[in-house]
């Protein structure tokens, strides 16, 4: 597993629930197994209704081969932004956390990995891939910010791609021919393909930077017998999940490699959350100062106001405009003084990532981010 899928926090997701589900309830008896869950976060679980979500079903199975019943502790956890909490109290388990060492958290121990999850590729039924250069010419669907996202923006030239808020958003283009393939989180595209659309599409797994990586059980640090028997379990329930897998629609086939070709990419990761998986927003930017655009240099507005809104009118509104004042660009002077160009290239190559601005730096080509803030300069910033 990547480094920036072992500590992408990716938007939003945060598993607050481990520490403060001791507020729920007083603890059960030590043969009562507890295991913190998210009430509504399909494929992966649900509190209500006919489909629990493969998580909500393994730990059931789980319970079984540990002779224990099982009881949850149900917490929201899509919106939070923060890093996990320190402990578990009140819990015994949680389904899933990166599988990988280097994603350690202070009083949690995790089980061996369980499955792999990635990215996909959405696509007609009959379409063949071999790689990152089948893409070329066809019209993408990606989610804002995302892994997919950033790696056709790194890929070079002969990539288009559109830019939606939602998973829903993509699909309803998709059937519209609106665009001819889409990359989304695999369980979740899988998921909505299989139960909403009736297969109608291939989804295929892809791998590459960020784009996918093994999954764990978290459990305490001070039940480490816990632990060995989870991963026993485990070991005993794998026909089991691979057919969980092929019941909630995951992708299961052998991924496809997508890399960018782009060796100038920083590998260092930053953070951002998902409901139904970590994902990497950018690259860590290099230190650079402002370089102050040449006025006289060639300059086609209407082509960078259309770059501008591509890529960022999904946050900023369009032409910079935001109704919201910390993302209402024309106001940068009446924050930042004179200094606002340099304060904008800043944020645009190191990225704010604790407010949802992903890392551009590395990613979009040096003329391209001088020609947004001359853009801004020009026709959006109020002076």
């Amino acid at each position: 597993m990547s480094k920036s899928f072992n500590r992408a926090l990716r938007i939003r997701l945060s598993l607050a629930a481990l520490a403060v589900s001791a507020l729920a309830a007083p603890m059960a008896s030590a043969d009562t197994l507890r295991v913190c869950s998210d009430p509504d976060n399909l494929p992966f679980s649900k509190s209500e209704g006919p489909e629990k979500g493969l998580y909500i079903e393994l730990a059931e199975k789980v319970g079984q081969r540990l002779g224990s019943p099982v009881e949850y502790v149900w917490w929201l956890s899509f919106n939070q932004r923060r890093a996990l909490r320190n402990t578990m109290e009140g819990c015994d388990a949680y389904f899933a956390l990166p599988a990988d060492a280097e994603y350690r958290v202070k009083g949690l121990d995790k089980s061996n990995a369980f499955m792999s999850l990635s990215y996909a590729l959405l696509a007609p039924k009959g379409q063949q891939f071999t790689g990152l250069a089948d893409l070329k010419g066809k019209r993408v669907g990606v989610l804002f910010g995302s892994p997919p996202q950033i790696l056709l923006a790194s890929s070079g030239e002969g990539y288009q791609w559109t830019t939606f808020r939602s998973q829903d958003q993509v699909f309803a283009a998709m059937e519209k021919g609106e665009i001819d393939l889409a990359l989304l989180w695999g369980p979740s595209a899988g998921f909505e393909n299989k139960s909403q659309y009736q297969s109608r599409w291939q989804v295929l797994p892809i791998s590459g930077d960020s784009l996918g990586g093994q999954v764990a059980i978290a459990v305490s640090k001070a039940k480490p017998e816990l632990k060995d028997q989870i991963n026993k379990a485990l070991e005993s329930l794998k026909p089991e999940i691979n057919q969980l897998s092929q019941k909630y629609g995951f992708p299961t086939q052998a991924p496809l490699l997508l890399n960018s070709a782009n060796k100038h990419i920083s590998k260092t990761p930053v953070l951002a959350q998902k409901s139904s998986g970590f994902i990497k927003v950018g690259a860590k930017a290099e230190q650079r100062e402002w370089l102050v655009a040449d006025a006289t240099a060639a300059f086609d507005t209407a082509e960078v106001r259309s770059n501008f809104n591509n890529k960022c009118s999904h946050c900023h509104s369009p032409n910079g405009a935001s109704p919201q004042q910390e993302r209402d660009l024309r106001k940068l002077v009446v924050r930042y003084g004179d200094n606002w160009k340099k304060v904008t290239y800043d944020t645009i190559t190191k990225g704010r990532i604790e407010y949802g601005m992903p890392v551009w730096g590395g990613i979009l080509p040096e003329n391209e981010i001088q020609d947004i803030i001359r853009f801004l300069d020009e026709q959006v910033v109020k002076k």
